[in-house]
């Protein structure tokens, strides 16, 4: 398996102390940028490849990475950063060559859950699905992207504006190489149908229109973080700090 990281974003909700900083940047504890509490999460995870897509103050990325990268994780850029992330994970397509996550640079996760996102044992197998990871956690807002299934439990949509809905997406996909197909395929359908508004969770919808079985793997029952807003950026660094002793990373 392999990984794509979309760091590309420019965060304008969040306030940053430079218009020119990434998000994943943002210090948290101390001096340590949010995106080194991802790479401590991601630490021995058996990918093949690692790549995180940059854009917006993408000097600042590559002069982090040149100087702290444990996951030896390629850096490309997405010059296309200001649209949507979709175009972050076109970007990273010419180097996937197997199955792969997809994650956010501006989420992290307990180890209890990313033990439970990698259960996927990628081998090409044909029945294996495309499949997100979701929690019940949290009581969602207006912008959470929110996922309802049917009656005997399938994926139905994902969307931020859905008023009854049986998850959160906690922002993981998981893409088998079996399904990579299927996937690009819907990609470029949604693309050119929704243009720059596209991102890569219109994808899934259009692959369950396309009748792809989307599975679903619940990681309730542990935390994670995400900084969008300022206050998700004092709930994670309040979260980290009770987890993490100190707030360090080894």
């Amino acid at each position: 398996m392999q990984i794509v990281i979309l760091a590309a974003g420019q965060g304008k909700r969040l306030s940053l102390p430079s218009d020119e900083l990434p998000k994943c940047l943002v210090p948290i504890i101390k001096d340590t940028p949010y995106l080194a509490y991802q790479f401590e999460g991601l630490k021995g995870s058996p990918f093949s490849k690692k790549i995180i897509v940059g854009g917006h103050g993408f000097r600042h990325l590559k002069g982090y990475l040149d100087r702290f990268n444990p996951l030896h994780a390629e850096l490309v850029f997405n010059p296309d950063y200001q649209k949507g992330n979709l175009y972050s994970l076109l970007t990273a397509k010419e180097g996937l060559s197997e199955g792969f996550y997809i994650f956010n640079a501006d989420h992290y996760y307990s180890p209890q859950n990313y033990r439970k996102i990698f259960v996927i044992d990628d081998g090409g197998d044909q029945t294996r699905a495309i499949t997100i990871y979701c929690d019940r956690d949290r009581t969602l807002c207006d912008d959470d992207m929110k996922v309802r299934v049917s009656t005997d439990h399938r994926f139905e949509v994902m969307d931020k504006r859905l008023k009854t809905f049986a998850y959160g997406y906690v922002g993981v996909t998981c893409v088998p190489k079996g399904r990579a197909g299927a996937y690009w395929q819907a990609l470029k359908e949604t693309g050119e149908a929704l243009g720059d508004a596209a991102n890569v969770e219109s994808v899934i919808n259009r692959l369950a229109e396309n009748g792809e079985r989307i599975d679903i793997i619940d990681i309730s029952g542990s935390w994670w973080t995400e900084i969008d807003t300022p206050e998700d950026l004092e709930k994670a660094r309040c979260t980290i700090l009770n987890h993490t002793p100190q707030g360090r990373i080894s």
